[in-house]
């Protein structure tokens, strides 16, 4: 039996959705019945903007500010038309910096950042590319992966010694994060997904030896948990 723990962060999550998309409504409505937003703001771009706004409140709320880097250059790259043509450049020469430099930049902050800022206590497992990890069952408690547009296999040892407390968080962005965990524990997840895809088995109902909670954020990525 799997719990799902988080109503209350997910009726909070339904709120704030909800908002962005009655704002970019209001947007749309105003657009169409001719309200001027600003040179070359059109339907999609309007959307596009919203979007990207929600993703910056999102990170900004579970104050993961290393992340911000990326939403930032893609709402930078959906203005800036816009903001080429109130600096004063002519309508031939709109583009202030070329598309996939802003992409490449936005990527290669995005990892220098975590790299500078990532956990050094021994328990945050941060990875790029693929990698096998190994988390200390006596010492599970805030034990965290981090995985960037790799892929990441993780394993619980020592699970004797586990005392049936502890928290594992996963962040998880275009990334592909596979978790093993005894069969014999009983599972609590809290999950956060956008756009993303997270597998947790269904448990059968019955005396667990021991309970674990799985806190997952996902951003367009997949998380697997595996019992074995």
């Amino acid at each position: 039996m799997i719990t799902i723990n988080g109503k209350s962060k997910s009726t909070t999550n339904r709120l704030f959705w909800g908002l962005v998309l009655i704002g970019a409504a209001v947007l749309l409505i105003l657009n169409g019945i001719g309200v001027d937003l600003g040179y070359g703001v059109n339907v999609w771009r309007i959307l596009g903007g919203v979007l990207c706004l929600a993703c910056i409140v999102d990170r900004i709320v579970e104050k993961r500010f290393t992340d911000l880097v990326i939403p930032l250059a893609f709402l930078f790259l959906i203005f800036e038309p816009t903001i080429a043509h109130a600096i004063g450049r002519s309508d031939d020469d709109l583009t202030l910096i070329p598309t996939w430099t802003v992409i490449f930049a936005a990527v290669l902050l995005t990892f220098g950042l975590k790299t500078i800022f990532r956990g050094s206590d021994g328990k945050k497992h941060s990875r790029f590319g693929s990698s096998t990890i190994y988390l200390d069952g006596a010492d599970l408690s805030g034990a965290t992966i981090t995985d960037n547009m790799g892929k990441v296999e993780a394993y619980i040892t020592n699970k004797e010694a586990y005392s049936g407390e502890g928290t594992i968080t996963i962040c998880d962005n275009l990334g592909s994060v596979r978790l093993h965990i005894p069969a014999n524990w009983n599972v609590v997840a809290n999950c956060s997904d956008n756009m993303g895809r997270v597998s947790i088995p269904e448990q059968d109902d019955g005396v667990f030896d021991k309970t674990v909670t799985i806190d997952i954020r996902d951003n367009l990525g997949s998380i697997e948990v595996i019992f074995e």
